[in-house]
């Protein structure tokens, strides 16, 4: 199933307002007297669009309560059409439904500085994070890259702060740093937290290695390809022992779905982690942007819309 009805809640648009350039936070409030669950920074949920389309978009966990979330979006004209069609079509007054939050980004606790890595519209869960970390009298450091002082997403709150450096893509500022070079001098336990483009994260990539678990990263873009096998492969489900064969080709989740198995999903892309089950036999193939390869193994995981398997037999816990 794509959400459960009992998972999703409906929430009234009460405000848009004007974020940066581009960009608008929108604040959802609950109907009648329900509250909505609490949210830490990190933490994001599904609003299911009144066109149909289903996006997922991180909260802005400091303005959030029991009464109401805020996301910010921008506006992203290459993107799928989510934004688009927010920033074109929504009106105070429409009522959406919101998924039950998920945190697959969330602060790790602990007193070891932590350097946080923002570019473009990825500022929203790193600027949740800054607040929190700023209140516990943790040492942070924010980096923030945008296209400009008009781009920059609460640049009032930020600009001219010790623990922050803005820089803008526009200018020839000197203070303007590449993104590996801050890392340069920061101690070998700090907790690194990034958030931003592809290109960016590309960036990281090339020494994410080096940074082994201390690094989190945060990606608004699902993997370019499913994962596929070089040959077919079965998928047992555990609770029923039904058996269901998966082929070249096709990924986990279109077959369990064409099998009428009660799975949940939302995304499709490997990008907001509704799918992930318990592996208990079998070696997958990871290709989800949520968790690395690793995670998934110490927690014996999967993200079954774009993952696969090089075993003949995987065993899920469905």
């Amino acid at each position: 199933m794509e959400q459960s009805e009992s998972s999703l809640q409906r929430v009234r648009l009460v405000s848009m307002r004007y974020g940066a350039r581009d960009i608008v936070l929108y604040e959802l409030e609950a109907l009648d007297d329900t509250e909505l669950m609490s949210v830490e920074p990190g933490a994001h949920l599904d609003v299911h669009l009144l066109n149909g389309m289903v996006r997922q978009y991180s909260l802005l966990t400091s303005q959030c309560d029991a009464r109401r979330y805020v996301i910010g979006v921008k506006r992203e004209e290459s993107g799928r059409g989510g934004s688009i069609w927010l920033h074109d079509n929504a009106r105070v007054g429409q009522v959406f439904e919101v998924s039950v939050p998920r945190n697959h980004f969330a602060l790790t606790e602990g007193d070891a500085p932590v350097l946080l890595l923002a570019g473009g519209i990825g500022i929203t869960p790193i600027f949740s994070m800054f607040q929190v970390l700023c209140e516990q009298g943790r040492r942070v450091h924010l980096h923030y890259w945008c296209r400009s002082t008009e781009h920059a997403l609460f640049r009032e709150l930020l600009e001219g702060r010790q623990n922050v450096t803005l820089h803008y893509s526009n200018t020839s500022d000197t203070g303007r740093r590449p993104l590996l070079d801050v890392f340069q001098g920061v101690d070998s336990n700090t907790e690194v937290y990034c958030c931003g483009p592809q290109r960016m994260l590309a960036e990281i990539d090339i020494i994410a290695p080096q940074l082994g678990s201390r690094l989190h990263v945060e990606r608004f873009q699902g993997a370019e390809s499913v994962a596929t096998a070089d040959q077919a492969f079965t998928v047992v489900l555990a609770r029923s022992g039904s058996e269901i064969g998966v082929g070249v080709g096709e990924s986990i989740l279109e077959v369990l779905q064409a099998a009428g198995a009660d799975v949940m999903y939302s995304c499709e892309q490997g990008i907001c982690g509704a799918c992930e089950v318990k592996v208990i036999e079998g070696e997958p193939v990871h290709c989800d942007s949520v968790r690395s390869a690793q995670e998934h193994q110490r927690r014996g995981t999967m993200m079954i819309c774009c993952s696969s398997s090089v075993s003949n037999r995987l065993v899920l816990d469905i």
